[in-house]
């Protein structure tokens, strides 16, 4: 009796640490070209990626972010007739499809990029074409309520085609604290806000200067622990890091590399930095350039974080396998990377090295139905059914 006893719960432990070993994520994927979001599921153990599926049709989902309650998903879209920008409040059924809860004006024209603050409270939203930022209250049952604080930002960059007005590419609430810090390609400046998350009201807080010419700051990743901030430049290809100074939600400068090894290419319309990331496990930055006139030269590059190495530098350039990565994304585990591709519409997969942080294409690609422009990872996991 003791015998088989033993032997069904070595079969029980068995089965068990298979089944988490296969774990799974699901993913979705904005695309401003195509029907709506989709959805896959990630297998975390053999990073195989399914064919994405429609989840919901919804116009212009540029960027979208998942709540912390995995519940809801929130994503740029624009209003009836497609001119005036707006924000989606987007539940998540239990087959990973989606349904629309209600929508609300941007508060501007083009939104980009939108971001949840900590307590999952407040919405918050830039919007490149006017050149305004807002934020929007969540309500308990996911809705979203009208933008009451709305900012717009003012200047230019002298000579400068892209940056002839304001324009808001991307806004982040600070980890630790309710500081608000949004990036603006076309004033080479990032606008600091103060938010009030219960009432999602911001208010101007000053900003700091991006160093040198035509940066074009673009998106921004906070360190976990709050101490750096990694910026990327558009216009420069380039990665700006400040360290927080708290008092205030001032930043001070510390250090810029290039994403590009052809110092040449710098400063010429052809190359743009797109999208960046930290790792998991905060040893590793990542960033994407693109290729604008599909010369092959699309690329990721792979740097050392401050908080992990005395010396800051970058581990390796390699090819992104994509034409023009507009976005990529690391999955929970920090062992896999998706990047897509918004010319060669496909999603192409790497393996991460955790030790080292360095990228080794798998040599699989996924067709997409469209262009992916923004690829969100779901906190919550799905055990494979046997």
């Amino acid at each position: 009796m003791g015998t088989k006893l033993f032997i069904i719960t070595l079969v029980g432990m068995y089965l068990f640490s298979t089944m988490v070993l296969a774990e799974k994520v699901r993913v979705y994927f904005g695309s401003s070209e195509s029907k709506g979001i989709y959805v896959s599921t990630f297998d975390m153990d053999s990073g195989e990626l399914s064919l994405p599926k429609l989840a919901i049709k919804i116009k212009n989902p540029g960027f979208i972010v998942a709540h912390p309650n995995d519940k809801f998903i929130y994503s740029t879209t624009s209003l009836s007739g497609g001119k005036a920008g707006a924000v989606a409040a987007l539940k998540v059924n239990d087959d990973g499809m989606l349904t629309l809860v209600n929508k609300q004006s941007s508060g501007g024209g083009g939104p980009c990029h939108v971001s949840l603050d900590a307590t999952g409270k407040s919405l918050m939203v830039a919007n490149y074409s006017s050149g305004t930022v807002a934020a929007l209250k969540i309500n308990d049952d996911g809705s979203l309520g009208k933008s009451l604080s709305v900012h717009k930002h003012e200047g230019s960059v002298p000579n400068s085609k892209w940056q002839k007005g304001p324009h808001p590419h991307s806004i982040y609430e600070h980890p630790k604290n309710g500081f608000v810090y949004v990036p603006d390609l076309g004033i080479d400046k990032v606008m600091i806000y103060k938010l009030n998350p219960d009432k999602a009201i911001l208010t101007a807080a000053g900003f700091v200067a991006v160093p040198g010419k035509k940066m074009g700051p673009r998106h921004m990743k906070w360190s976990a622990d709050g101490k750096y901030a990694y910026l990327l430049n558009e216009l420069g290809c380039a990665v700006t890091v400040f360290k927080s100074r708290w008092r205030g939600g001032k930043l001070k400068y510390k250090a810029s590399l290039r994403t590009l090894i052809d110092e040449n290419v710098v400063g010429r319309d052809d190359m743009s930095a797109s999208e960046i990331r930290i790792h998991p496990n905060g040893k590793f930055i990542y960033a994407a350039t693109r290729d604008d006139i599909h010369k092959g030269r699309d690329t990721i590059a792979v740097f050392s974080s401050f908080s992990n190495s005395k010396e800051w530098h970058r581990i390796e350039l390699v090819s992104a396998e994509v034409s023009e990565p507009r976005n990529f994304n690391i999955d929970p585990s920090g062992k896999w990377m998706l990047v897509g591709g918004q010319a060669s519409h496909d999603i192409a997969i790497f393996s991460i090295d955790t030790e080292t942080g360095k990228l080794v294409f798998t040599g699989r690609k996924i067709a997409f139905a469209g262009s992916p422009t923004c690829i969100e990872f779901k906190r919550e996991t799905l055990i494979r059914k046997w």
